[in-house]
């Protein structure tokens, strides 16, 4: 058997071209001594893979250049295996170049749930980092209390819909921003959220104080750019905006092209604070992944998938997470 890999050929530093991958074909690998090998399953495919396609350490969860595989979060079946805690037969899930086999150090994977309880394409789309950034996000780190009205941008896509839905089974009142009436409709009608703005035909800085009159006390923002800055002049007293992604600057080159934040003095008189994070909370995993179950059990958590079939497609597919075409999680299927 052969083995590939999707290779960074260059940085992305402008709009996304595919082209930016090279595949590589060689030797499948073998493992060695506390290690295993994985066949990759199913691929996440997510909006920060475009951000840490610019090479910039400083904006890579795990720092790699020209010439090194892509990482994500996947799924896969142990192959072999040179360590007494993973069989032959394994499935894990965790984060592992973009390869169709790979060698993982075991102490960064997990066992993944049996599919039979929990399909696949549920465990990335919920029970994975995008369900932690959502649940932790909301809770951990923007402490979230029933009685805060909440805001979520990007409240169509993978994270945010979560984070939306997690708000809402808190009691919460909550409005989503996305883009188009297909995705409101979606937030109002699946969701269930109190409301929703469309950016691309609304203002936000008149949008916002209209769903909020009396300021927004909980901003989730999965996008950045100006839409933090309506929110920050639309703030209650003690208002806190939780950074979970910043979509809106992922496609736009290098960091000196980034939105500059003009309202920030705000923050001041209103008593505010922004936080950002990544979804590892360390020994607190454990707390959100048992969150996201009794969450899931109760049936107060929806996650659409959009898979793509076959590997020698994911480099296109994620133009998909730039022109919002993609309904759902984007996942590719090896």
């Amino acid at each position: 058997m052969k083995n590939q890999s999707w290779t960074v050929d260059r940085a992305s530093t402008g709009i996304y071209d595919p082209s930016c991958f090279r595949m590589i074909e060689g030797p499948v690998p073998s493992a060695p001594d506390g290690k295993i090998v994985v066949r990759t399953l199913l691929m996440s495919l997510d909006p920060t893979n475009l951000n840490w396609l610019k090479l910039d350490p400083q904006l890579q969860a795990i720092p790699f250049g020209v010439g090194d595989p892509m990482i994500g979060v996947s799924v896969g079946v142990v192959v072999e295996s040179r360590t007494s805690t993973h069989a032959v037969g394994d499935f894990v899930t965790g984060m592992w170049g973009w390869r169709r086999f790979d060698v993982v150090d075991p102490r960064f994977v997990r066992p993944a749930k049996p599919a039979a309880e929990v399909s696949f394409e549920q465990q990335l789309a919920i029970f994975s980092h995008v369900g932690r950034a959502a649940a932790g996000g909301m809770t951990l780190v923007g402490e979230l209390e029933p009685t805060d009205a909440v805001l979520v941008s990007g409240a169509a896509g993978a994270t945010g819909s979560l984070a939306a839905q997690i708000a809402k089974a808190q009691g919460c009142r909550v409005v989503g921003i996305a883009g188009g009436p297909e995705k409101c409709e979606f937030l109002r009608e699946e969701l269930k959220l109190d409301g929703a703005i469309d950016y691309r035909s609304e203002d936000l800085h008149e949008a916002i104080p209209r769903h909020f009159p009396d300021g927004v006390d909980l901003f989730f923002d999965n996008v950045g750019g100006e839409g933090i800055d309506a929110v920050l002049t639309n703030m209650a007293v003690g208002c806190r905006i939780v950074v979970c992604g910043a979509m809106s600057q992922y496609n736009v080159g290098a960091t000196s092209n980034f939105y500059g934040v003009k309202n920030l003095p705000l923050l001041i008189f209103r008593r505010a604070r922004v936080q950002g994070f990544v979804a590892d909370f360390g020994p607190a995993n454990d707390v959100v992944d048992k969150m996201l179950d009794d969450f899931t059990r109760r049936g107060q958590l929806v996650a659409r998938t959009h898979v793509v079939d076959g590997f020698d497609n994911v480099p296109a597919a994620l133009t998909m997470l730039i022109d919002g075409k993609n309904r759902g999680k984007l996942l590719a299927r090896v």
